[in-house]
C-alpha cells in the first residue's frame, strides 16, 4: 500500500486518468483534476470528496494558476493530450501538444510541486520489434511519437532548469472495463454473434490492466526520488490473435473470427514489449492481474454496458 498523497491530474476524464484520480482518492490523497469545459466523459471521475474539479483547456493551462493556489499538491501528473487515436497519429494537431504539455511542468512548479510526471507513449519508440529498454534509441514513425517524443526532451531538460523532479513514463497497451479500443470492438462484435474483422493478429503486444497501471503511476508519485525515463507495462508480450481467441472462447469457441481481413498498416510494429526493471527497481512495483483475469474482467463490463444501452 502506498502512502496518501495530493495530486493535480491533467487529462482526469480520460480512461487511465479516472482509474488514477480514482485510486488516489482510495489511498487517502486528494485531487485536482484539469478537465476540458464540457467534458464529455466526466462519468469517469469518482464521486468523492476528496475530489476537486478545475476546468480549463490545455493551451491555456497558466490560467489555471490563481484557482490552483489553494491546493497543496505534492505531484502533477500530465495525462492529458490532443489527437489520440489512430485517426490523428499523423495530424498536425500532434505538434500542438508540445509547448501546453511543457507550460503545465512549469505550473507544478510554480505551484510548488516537488514531482512533475508526464505520460508517454510505446510509439516513441518505433518498429525495434523487440524487449524494450528505456535506453533505446527512440525512431518513431508517425506525428504522434514523434510529438511524444520531443517532450520527453525538452521536459527533461526544462525540470533540471526548474529544479523539479521531472519523470517521463512510456505506457505501453492499457485495457480494461471503461475502454474503447479493439478489445472492446471485439467483444461487442461476439456478443452480437457477428465476425469481427482483424489482421492475422501475428503482432506481439505487452498488455497492461488499467488498474496495474493506475497503481503504477501513484507508485511513481510516492516513490522517495524518482526522476527519468520508465517504461509502463505488463513486462510480457501475447500475440493480438492468441488474445481475440481467449475473449472469443469466454463467449462461445465456435463462434469466427476475421483474421488476415484487415491488412497490416505499412508501419505496422510486430513486437512491443515492454521491459520494466527500472520502474520495479525504483518503485517496487509489479503488475498483479493476470491477462485472463484482465479480459474477462472487461467482458463482464461489456456485458453491463451493453444491457445499459
Amino acid at each position: 500500500m502506498t502512502r496518501p498523497v495530493n495530486a493535480i491530474v491533467t487529462g482526469a476524464t480520460g480512461f487511465l486518468g479516472g482509474a488514477l484520480a480514482g485510486k488516489i482518492l482510495a489511498e487517502g490523497g486528494k485531487v485536482a483534476a484539469i478537465i476540458r469545459r464540457n467534458s464529455p466523459n466526466r462519468g469517469r471521475l469518482p464521486e468523492h470528496s476528496g475530489l476537486l474539479i478545475f476546468e480549463g483547456e490545455l493551451n491555456d493551462i497558466k490560467s489555471l494558476l490563481e484557482p490552483l493556489s489553494g491546493f497543496r499538491a505534492e505531484v502533477f501528473y500530465h495525462l492529458a493530450w490532443n489527437g489520440v487515436g489512430s485517426s490523428y497519429i499523423n495530424d498536425p494537431i500532434q505538434t500542438s501538444n508540445i509547448e501546453p504539455s511543457l507550460a503545465t511542468l512549469r505550473l507544478a512548479a510554480t505551484l510548488g510541486c516537488r514531482r512533475w510526471i508526464g505520460a508517454g507513449s510505446q510509439g516513441e519508440y518505433g518498429p525495434l520489434n523487440r524487449r524494450i529498454t528505456e535506453e533505446d534509441l527512440l525512431e518513431p514513425t508517425n506525428m504522434y511519437g514523434a510529438a511524444k517524443a520531443a517532450t520527453c526532451l525538452l521536459a527533461q531538460v526544462l525540470g533540471k532548469q526548474l529544479g523539479i523532479e521531472t519523470v517521463w513514463t512510456r505506457i505501453f497497451s492499457t485495457y480494461g472495463p471503461g475502454d474503447d479500443r479493439m478489445l472492446v470492438d471485439v467483444f461487442k462484435k461476439l456478443l452480437n454473434r457477428q465476425r469481427p474483422s482483424l489482421t492475422l493478429g501475428e503482432q506481439l503486444w505487452d498488455w497492461l490492466y488499467v488498474d496495474d497501471a493506475a497503481d503504477a503511476l501513484l507508485a511513481m508519485g510516492t516513490a522517495e526520488s524518482l526522476s527519468g525515463v520508465y517504461n509502463l507495462g505488463s513486462g510480457q508480450s501475447r500475440t493480438i490473435r492468441s488474445i481475440a481467441e481467449m475473449a472469443r472462447d469466454m463467449i462461445d469457441p465456435a463462434l469466427p473470427l476475421g483474421f488476415g481481413e484487415i491488412p497490416y498498416r505499412t508501419d505496422q510494429v510486430m513486437h512491443l514489449e515492454a521491459n520494466i526493471d527500472r520502474l520495479t527497481r525504483d518503485t517496487g512495483w509489479r503488475p498483479q492481474v493476470p491477462l485472463e483475469t484482465g479480459v474477462r474482467l472487461l467482458l463482464e463490463w461489456v456485458k453491463v454496458t451493453a444491457q445499459k444501452n
